[in-house]
């Protein structure tokens, strides 16, 4: 058998709600942790959950009186990463 190392992790009641309802659906916690990660490590860049979070965000803010100006440039454009764009993309046809 492998060698272990044990890392103590804390988590929020009501902050990682969504993160402890899913551990308490996995069979091995353990096993649960250790393939997210991986798949997270895996993926890289950025990913459709960071489009998503980086959206919700902004709604938060919007709902709590932001105001967006737009920049006096006019017509500049701005390149977006492919990894975004395509981010982007997938997240228009959900």
């Amino acid at each position: 058998m492998g060698r272990k190392v044990i890392i103590p992790v804390s988590l929020d009641i009501e902050a990682d709600r969504d993160i402890l309802r899913w551990l308490e659906k996995q069979g091995n916690r353990s096993k649960a942790i250790r393939e997210a990660i991986r798949e997270h490590l895996a993926r890289g860049g950025v990913t459709l959950g960071d489009v998503y979070q980086a959206v919700k965000g902004l709604e938060r803010k919007l709902q709590a009186g932001a105001v967006v100006i737009p920049s006096s440039g006019g017509g500049e454009e701005w390149d977006e990463p492919p990894d975004a764009a395509a981010a982007l993309d997938a997240l228009a046809e959900l």
